[in-house]
């Protein structure tokens, strides 16, 4: 139990949770304030992804295929591996930039062993970037540097940039993305599994999808916190012009192939 606990405290991301993400949702209240707020940037992403490549799939293999058990068949394929695809893509650039940020943080901590008067002076031109006069610096940099923690939590939040809240979960954020992958390819599938025309389905697919980027802009709208309406329709409207490229060129090349 020791050992784990001294495991959390040498943990460069536990070192870092800082109170900035605590006075945020303090002085407003809202929690989208933390690092899950940000997460609506993957979720978006993966969600007009699973769209797109779906209903553009769709439209090339209801060509070729025909039938709708066989659609249905390769397009579970498809989505299948495309969720794979998304998943371990979002795990290795997350992994990726964590551990950039996490030698940033530990290259810092270094340097106030190694380099303590040089970091003081950062410290204090810091404070002087900031406005502060003379007397105001010392202050500060008395405070600041009093308690190596504390000060690396300042040199890693104010010179490099760095929070506890850019540093993501690498396997949290890759199977949010896979799941919202899957979300999203969903609305162009379904009409296949209940209707047996293929044009009708495809219709209706195409339909849902639709309807499905509006509601998915409303949605994003309650932590982007712009008017819902406006929202709706900028999603709508950029992944409309997505799928409907994707579901013509999927028409396109498949009728070509078909033909020969």
């Amino acid at each position: 139990m020791k050992s784990l606990r001294e495991a959390e405290t040498n943990n460069p991301m536990r070192q870092l949770e800082s109170s900035v993400a605590e006075r945020l949702k303090s002085w407003h209240g809202e929690s989208w304030h933390s690092k899950k707020g940000r997460i609506i940037r993957d979720i978006v992403y993966a969600v007009d992804t699973g769209l797109v490549t779906t209903v553009s799939f769709i439209a090339g293999v209801s060509v070729a295929l025909v039938t709708k058990e066989r659609i249905i068949l390769a397009s579970v394929i498809q989505i299948v591996s495309g969720s794979l695809a998304i998943f371990f893509g979002a795990y290795i650039s997350t992994k990726a930039q964590k551990h950039f940020f996490e030698n940033q943080i530990e290259r810092e901590r270094r340097e106030i062993e190694e380099m303590p008067q040089r970091e003081i002076q950062e410290v204090r031109e810091i404070f002087e970037d900031m406005g502060f006069t003379k007397e105001e610096q010392e202050i500060g940099v008395t405070r600041i540097t009093a308690d190596k923690e504390r000060w690396l939590k300042f040199m890693v939040q104010e010179e490099i940039g760095i929070t506890s809240e850019l540093i993501d979960n690498p396997f949290e954020i890759g199977v949010i993305s896979c799941a919202s992958f899957v979300i999203g390819a969903l609305p162009a599938l379904v009409p296949f599994f209940i209707i047996d025309n293929v044009s009708n389905a495809l219709f209706f697919s195409a339909t849902f999808v639709l309807l499905f980027l509006f509601i998915l802009g409303v949605s994003k709208s309650k932590v982007t916190k712009i008017n819902w309406f406006l929202s709706g329709l900028e999603t709508l409207g950029i992944g409309a012009l997505s799928c409907g490229t994707g579901f013509f060129l999927g028409k396109l090349v498949a009728g070509y192939f078909h033909k020969l």
